[in-house]
């Protein structure tokens, strides 16, 4: 079956299921990991085994045993078969650091009480729905709304969440309210610096959790591929952030010996609605 975009999630998974299936059965596939790690570490895989947790705090894709204490593996695969270069480290090809809430980071609560004082606190989304519940405080809609990772939890955010999807549709939002949250944003070197000093120990804290990367190219199923071993990573510092206002705030985050990641300031869950969010890629 073709892989895409659809399915990448699905195959990732497959993948790393059919890694750990091989590292204990050692056949071919997983003697040729096993013999890898070998040579680049020295040290011996006794087995492997599915992470121990799937939720968004899980920065790490499975476990193997190294001398009886058990590490954490990035799994990084490409389906085309090639040899992976000397300069190719695999979190250069992306790496996912962190989906963060609004509270975490300066730049987004200075969005989220422009937004608030523009559309809430102005009454002019309780005009525009014919809202008939009390207008929350900026606290109240922050922590109710605007921070939590499901649907709002005001009557407010509640009933302004259905009258917007009974006039315009399921799944619809306030989209079109962004723009001039947006513009009223200034990106000062202070307020990049700001954020610069936010993220680090984010993204620095997502990236501890993986003790080795483990790159592969072809397919493990047949045995065509190429795999490499890479130890564990982390950012020494982020020398700048470049900010580009699109539809949302995008950010390209430039590190040390060319390392770059991306990060997006946007709503999760109906923009307007409620998880406002920095998601770090």
């Amino acid at each position: 079956m073709p892989r895409s975009k659809d399915t990448a999630a699905a195959d990732e998974d497959l993948d790393i299921r059919n890694i750990i299936a091989s590292i204990n059965a050692k056949d071919a596939t997983g003697m040729k990991i096993i013999d890898s790690f070998k040579q680049k570490f020295d040290l011996d895989v006794l087995g492997a085994r599915e992470r121990q947790g799937a939720s968004r705090s899980t920065h790490y894709d499975f476990e193997i045993n190294v001398g009886g204490n058990w590490k954490r593996v990035e799994h990084k695969g490409s389906q085309q078969y090639r040899p992976i270069g000397d300069a190719e480290t695999p979190w250069k090809a992306g790496v996912q650091f962190h989906n963060g809430g609004c509270e975490k980071y300066s730049i987004a609560k200075k969005y989220a009480e422009d937004w608030y004082n523009m559309y809430i606190k102005s009454n002019k989304l309780k005009e525009e729905f014919g809202l008939t519940v009390p207008t929350p405080s900026f606290e109240d809609w922050f922590n109710k709304d605007c921070k939590v990772q499901g649907d709002p939890k005001t009557s407010f955010g509640d009933q302004l969440k259905k009258k917007v999807r009974a006039e315009r549709g399921p799944r619809t939002s306030l989209l079109e309210k962004r723009a001039a949250v947006l513009a009223g944003l200034d990106f000062t070197d202070a307020v990049k610096n700001t954020l610069i000093q936010e993220v680090l120990p984010i993204a620095n804290h997502a990236l501890e959790q993986k003790d080795y990367w483990l790159t592969i190219h072809g397919n493990i199923t047949t045995g065509n591929f190429y795999c490499a071993w890479y130890p564990n990573f982390t950012i020494s510092g982020i020398q700048d952030v470049i900010v580009k206002k699109n539809l949302d705030i995008e950010f390209e985050f430039r590190c040390a010996e060319d390392f770059k990641f991306n990060g997006i300031l946007r709503w999760g869950k109906g923009a307007g609605f409620s998880c406002l969010r920095i998601d770090l890629k």
